[in-house]
């Protein structure tokens, strides 16, 4: 039951390099360690979440993988599409957007 469907970017800074590809990997780790249900684009990634406080988990998790990584600093972005009238899921999201 998703009440809500966020699309978050992380943006390590300080790790000495341009690369971020392996802290978006363990990001998306931390995400399956949780079982949430998360779909990886280019540049966001969008994870079904219930509540804020999933949502701050999520993230506090995320920050401290990334911290032991070696990330000085982490840059997030967050967008939150929230419903009260229904539930919220990625793939029929997407497929609405797409005309599948």
């Amino acid at each position: 039951m998703a009440k809500m469907v966020v699309s978050f970017s992380v943006v390590p800074i300080g790790t000495g390099s341009p690369s971020v590809s392996k802290y978006v990997q363990r990001a998306t780790e931390v995400i399956r360690e949780m079982g949430l249900k998360y779909r990886t684009g280019a540049g966001f990634t969008d994870v079904e979440l219930d509540s804020y406080a999933q949502l701050a988990e999520l993230l506090e998790r995320i920050e401290k993988a990334l911290a032991e990584m070696g990330a000085q600093r982490i840059l997030y972005t967050v967008k939150i599409d929230r419903r009260f009238d229904k539930e919220l899921y990625i793939e029929e999201k997407v497929q609405k957007a797409e005309k599948i």
